[in-house]
Order: C-alpha cells, then structure tokens, then sequence
C-alpha cells in the first residue's frame, strides 16, 4: 500500500511536469502568472489531491476491511492517512511548483491563448468550473472503481487464465508445491509421517489446518494422484498431464535415494507425460520446465 501510496503523490503533484521547458517571454510569464492567480491553482491542487486521497483511503482500506485484517493495522492506515493530508495541506505546492508551470503553460500556449484562458476562468462559468473540479474529480475516481474495477478485473483474469493455458505446467507445478509443503508440515506434526490414504483423502487431513484451499484437479481438469509408502515415510503427488492417463509407473514409489541432489530430473517432450514429485523435488516434468541454465 505504501508504494501506491507514494506513487499517486508523485503524479498528483508533478503532472504535468516532464521536462525542463524553454524560457518563457516577459508576456507569457506574465500571463500565466495571472492564470495561476485567476484559477486558485495552489489552493485546487491541494483540494485535488486531499480529495484523490481520501478515494484512495476509501479505497485501500475498504479493501484490508473486506480481507477481514488486523483492526489494529486498518486503524493505523486511517491514521496515517489523516495525517499526511494534514501535512500536506501546509505545504505550499503552488510555490514549489510555480516556475515549472510557468515554463510548461508558457510552451503550450501562446499569449492570444493566455488572455483567451484567463477571460473564460474570470466569468462565472470558469470560476465555477474551478470550484466543481474537486467534486468531479471524486465523483470520477469513484465512478471509476464502480464502472470500471469489475471490467478490469475480467480482464485480468481472463489474461491470466490465457496465460495458463499456454504454460500449464505452471499452475500443475505451484498445486504440487503446495499441497507438498502442506505434507511436510502435516509429518513435521506427526512423528516424520506422512498421511495414509490417496487424494481424495488428503484433503480432510490437511484443509484447512496445513493449507486454506485445495487444488481439487491440475490444470487439465484432472485429479491428481498421492501415494505414501506403507511405512508412511515416503510419499508421491503426481499429475497424469494433458492425456488424463497415468503412466503405469508413476504411481510407484521407488527406491530410496539418501542425497536429494543426486535425484535426477527427467524431462519429457510430451506434456501427454505424467508430472511427478517425489520425496522433496520434482522428478520428472516436461521438457518446457527445464531452467534456462539446465540447457
């Protein structure tokens, strides 16, 4: 949150600052220093950016709220807000940033165009349209969150959701790795052992005490399979991969290896072949896994 927080600071403040402008005439200084009188900018900009950071409290905090978090930190992030804004409403951005505007609104307009600005925001319209822009730009940031955040969000997923389908071994791995870590914890609990049962069962031993959500199927749609040695000391999660077809060894548990480093990997050309994970490490998985500095 900090980050985002700290960011939106820089825009609110800087834009449109982006480069070093050439000096403006005598005229023009002259003019867009009249605008920046006429137009209130130091006091709107503060009223922006007071409003843009109350959205954005709303916002972050609704959503630590709806994660259910700390009371304690939600309370903290509301004081913190307040105070920054407290802070910030001292600081005389007008004045920091007076001669960087005056270069920049002096590069885009000429002084016809000047004069023309500061007639329209002396009328009534003008010097309304400046009192409203606080308003509107609250009521477009929220707008925004309501019209937009859904869509954005549909997105998102479905991009993600393409992404998989290109690399499936992805998320088939990362399930794997979970659901592993949530087995050593469960053995690190149980004297060294490890679950009896298959899959199926698995998850009643280990949701939601060693892991909040279960992967039910691997990317392919199909369950995965679990295997522990009759002593309970060894154990196999494996993917039947893209054919839904478990190879005939893949599901037996082999000789034991003492070195984990000594396992080696196979890799397979077909993502048809079985994913496999045994005692710690993946030993087999497709070829498109394979790290770079393993080529």
């Amino acid at each position: 949150m900090r980050h985002r927080f700290l960011a939106a600071i820089i825009v609110a403040i800087s834009l449109p600052l982006f480069a070093t402008e050439p000096n403006p005439s005598s005229r023009q200084r002259e003019l867009v220093e009249k605008f920046l009188d006429v137009t209130k900018a130091n006091d709107a900009m503060l009223t922006m950016m007071d409003t843009m950071f109350a959205q954005m409290e709303k916002q972050m905090v609704g959503d630590e709220e709806a994660k259910g978090s700390n009371p304690a930190k939600i309370a903290e992030a509301k004081e913190i807000f307040a105070e920054f804004r407290q802070g910030l409403s001292k600081v005389d951005v007008g004045g920091l940033m007076h001669e960087a505007y005056v270069r920049i609104y002096a590069k885009h307009f000429t002084e016809q165009e000047l004069e023309a600005l500061i007639a329209f925001y002396s009328t009534p319209t003008g010097r309304k349209s400046i009192e409203v822009l606080p308003d509107l730009t609250r009521e477009g940031m929220e707008a925004g969150v309501r019209e937009l955040s859904p869509k954005i969000e549909q997105v998102m997923a479905e991009v993600l959701q393409a992404q998989e389908k290109k690399r499936p071994w992805r998320r088939t791995m990362s399930d794997i790795r979970n659901v592993a870590t949530a087995i050593e914890s469960y053995a690190i609990d149980n004297d060294g052992l490890y679950p009896i049962g298959d899959y199926t069962s698995l998850k009643a031993v280990l949701s939601p005490q060693y892991m909040k959500t279960f992967p039910e199927q691997d990317i392919w749609g199909h369950s995965y399979a679990y295997i522990a040695s009759p002593d309970r000391k060894r154990y196999r999660l494996v993917s039947a991969g893209a054919d839904s077809i478990f190879d005939w060894d893949s599901r037996r548990i082999g000789p034991e290896v003492e070195d984990i480093e000594e396992i080696p990997v196979q890799y397979r050309d077909r993502l048809e072949e079985d994913i496999i994970y045994a005692d710690y490490t993946f030993v087999q998985l497709p070829v498109q896994a394979k790290p770079d500095d393993e080529e």
